[in-house]
């Protein structure tokens, strides 16, 4: 019941700053990262993550399969979920080769959520880790910090895009 809960508290802050961080695309040396992403990370995936770590495990899941479609207008690479309907802009911190790292930060009143994914591609898959740490406030102090991370491996699903997937009713 937990872990309902908690993914209920994470929707419920990520979905109503997802427009406003989708303004924020980080530029680095006035060159922007996004053009250095492989292009085979462009598509809709889905994503395994197994916990390999966390401060406070009862409040997240060991195991959960998600389904991401990463896409980019322009400078700006968005994540997004086809069964839930999230939507963000993700700020890419790193782009070495066939290795990207990016973050995508929430943040509201009593809350910030940061999720740092690392992954590297390898063909029609990748892997890698995922960080998330949930940081409480109360009258603008911190309270709490929870951190979870995962191993995650993904394979890319085929179709013209993650809704036509799953709207296709096979």
């Amino acid at each position: 019941m937990k872990r309902i809960i908690v993914l209920i508290f994470i929707l419920v802050l990520w979905i109503p700053c997802a427009n406003d961080i989708s303004d924020a695309m980080t530029l680095k040396t006035g060159i922007s990262l996004s053009d250095k992403v492989p292009k085979g990370f462009f598509g809709s995936w889905k994503i395994t993550s197994v916990m390999t770590y966390s401060n406070n495990p009862k409040i997240f899941n060991e195991v959960t399969t998600d389904y991401w479609n990463l896409s980019k207008t322009g400078d700006v690479i968005t994540l997004s979920n086809p069964v839930s309907g999230a939507e963000a802009s993700v700020t890419v911190e790193e782009v070495q080769g066939s290795k990207i790292k990016f973050t995508h930060v929430t943040e509201g009143k009593a809350a910030k959520m940061t999720e740092t994914p690392t992954l590297t591609l390898n063909g029609e898959n990748f892997s890698g880790t995922d960080r998330i740490v949930i940081e409480k406030y109360k009258y603008g102090k911190k309270i709490s910090e929870d951190i979870v991370e995962y191993k995650i491996t993904a394979e890319k699903m085929y179709g013209n895009s993650a809704q036509s997937i799953f709207m296709s009713g096979n």
